[in-house]
């Protein structure tokens, strides 16, 4: 059985604001620490550890900051609630943001003999690389589902949580895979954040790939071909990735129906949203919604 060292997650991302709430729960090979603060400044972010560490941002948007991997700088992206941060054991992540006045944020530490009984049964896994202010909303779901057996005190908890283990490990095993490639013949840059700023300024109804790579300077089989190279989907793939995305952000945020969410969002009707939601998720809007109540 793997051990979780004593560990105080709000000495890793350290400020001056008051803690509100901390919860902690621990199981045979994992821990998971819920954290929310208020009267927050400026956080500086010291996190390093011999274990795998997966946090999710539940309340607070960090909107600025800089991000160090071992030492080198790295990209700050905006982390809203619902992102996800993955650090693999012995990786250095250091740094600060700032953003909303609260802010809450799960912890989850997960022993290296966990990881490693998993990779045993699959053959030719690779290293987990660090990722930081993700969007995977599958492994959010997952993540959220171990903070809610917090509130559980049962022999089976255990055995829940190392499920879900199992499955994000899997999900950032895919992602380690699939992201992160410089793939040549790609989209400039510019191109690129243009083309994707249109998508997103259009989520209820997207303009057509045709008029993209028309946008691009492009001709229709060579904008796909350069847009499924720089992102690793199809523009059609991305454009519904952002929509869900979308989806949750409101169902989290706001109490507006499902129906409301499904027009804003671009689906023909509360049920083609609430199909295509659990396809994705295993779960209904509502009972996405409702994992999110504090």
């Amino acid at each position: 059985m793997g051990i979780i060292p004593s560990i105080h997650p709000e000495r890793m991302k350290k400020s001056q604001g008051e803690i509100i709430l901390h919860q902690q729960g621990l199981w045979s090979h994992a821990r998971a620490d819920v954290v929310r603060r208020r009267s927050l400044g400026r956080q500086v972010i010291d996190v390093v550890a011999d274990d795998h560490l997966i946090f999710l941002n539940i309340r607070g948007t960090a909107a600025s900051g800089e991000n160090f991997v071992d030492g080198r700088r790295v990209e700050f992206s905006p982390r809203p609630d619902g992102s996800l941060v993955y650090i693999p054991p012995g990786c250095h992540w250091s740094g600060w943001d700032e953003g909303d006045a609260e802010g809450c944020y799960l912890m989850i530490t997960v022993t290296q003999d966990f990881f490693s009984n998993l990779t045993t049964k699959l053959p030719r896994v690779g290293t987990l690389r660090p990722e930081l202010g993700f969007r995977d909303l599958p492994i959010q779901c997952l993540a959220r589902q171990i903070a809610g057996e917090l509130s559980h005190d049962d022999s089976v908890g255990s055995l829940i949580v190392e499920g879900h283990l199992a499955a994000i490990f899997g999900l950032l095993q895919r992602r380690s895979g699939t992201s992160g490639r410089l793939s040549r013949g790609g989209l400039s840059p510019t191109v690129l954040k243009r083309v994707i700023g249109r998508i997103e300024a259009h989520i209820d109804r997207p303009p057509s790939v045709r008029a993209l790579a028309e946008e691009a300077g492009l001709t229709y089989e060579h904008f796909s071909r350069a847009f499924k190279q720089s992102q690793g989907s199809t523009p059609y793939g991305f454009y519904n990735q952002r929509r869900l995305e979308r989806v949750t952000d409101l169902l989290r945020t706001t109490a507006i129906s499902v129906t409301e969410i499904a027009i804003a969002c671009g689906y023909s009707s509360g049920s083609h949203l609430s199909t295509r939601f659990r396809r994705e998720t295993g779960f209904s809007p509502a009972e996405y919604r409702a994992l999110w109540k504090e």
